[in-house]
């Protein structure tokens, strides 16, 4: 009868441990879940700024911040389309339609801090108040970070804008693997960002 219990207790506290282990796999699955809608969620709608920033980019996946950034100043958000690292094409194709173009092609370290202190710079010698950044979806989070951290402080203000690239399937970022890549790099990212910015690792 003894050895009955023992076994009955045995497989129950088995069945408790099994349910326990799902859900704690269960809400492990969360955070992956909502990656992408996290890392994207700082993006906001156009407003009127005295400047586009179009911010450099990582080859293919960056195509349509070009194409973004010159739209939201052709529809008279701005007049001022500032670039970092344009292609020939895009430089052209910038200097047929928009107003005012300025090019940012020579930084000493290129990277997201890196540019957004050279156009904190050009705010403050200029006179500009405010400012639209374009860049891609799972680029977002990182930049409200970076903006955020740069422009304290400052009286200056920026609003995130995002792409809407064929390879960004929003919540189900994990399913295209472009998307995929980008989202672990941007975590990555912006552990390094937090570390070295933040704590000065």
């Amino acid at each position: 009868m003894g050895s009955f219990v023992m076994r009955n207790n045995g497989r129950r506290w088995g069945r408790v441990f099994g349910r326990a282990l799902l859900g704690l796999a269960g809400l492990a699955m969360v955070p992956f879940l909502l990656a992408g809608a996290l890392l994207s969620s700082p993006a906001a709608a156009p407003r009127t700024v005295d400047a586009v920033v179009v911010l450099g980019g990582d080859g293919r996946l960056s195509l349509e911040r070009y194409a973004r950034g010159r739209d939201l100043v052709l529809a008279g958000y701005s007049r001022r389309l500032i670039l970092f690292y344009p292609s020939a094409d895009e430089l052209r194709d910038a200097r047929a339609t928009v107003p005012e173009v300025v090019v940012v092609a020579c930084m000493p370290a290129p990277s997201s801090w890196g540019e957004a202190q050279a156009v904190r710079e050009r705010m403050q010698a200029e006179g500009m108040r405010s400012v639209m950044v374009v860049s891609d979806p799972p680029h977002m989070l990182r930049l409200r970070y970076t903006w955020g951290s740069i422009l304290r402080g400052t009286g200056l203000h920026y609003t995130l804008v995002a792409t809407t690239p064929p390879w960004w399937p929003g919540w189900h970022w994990w399913a295209s693997l472009d998307a995929a890549q980008f989202v672990g790099s941007e975590v990555l990212k912006l552990g390094y960002y937090m570390a070295k910015y933040r704590f000065g690792w």
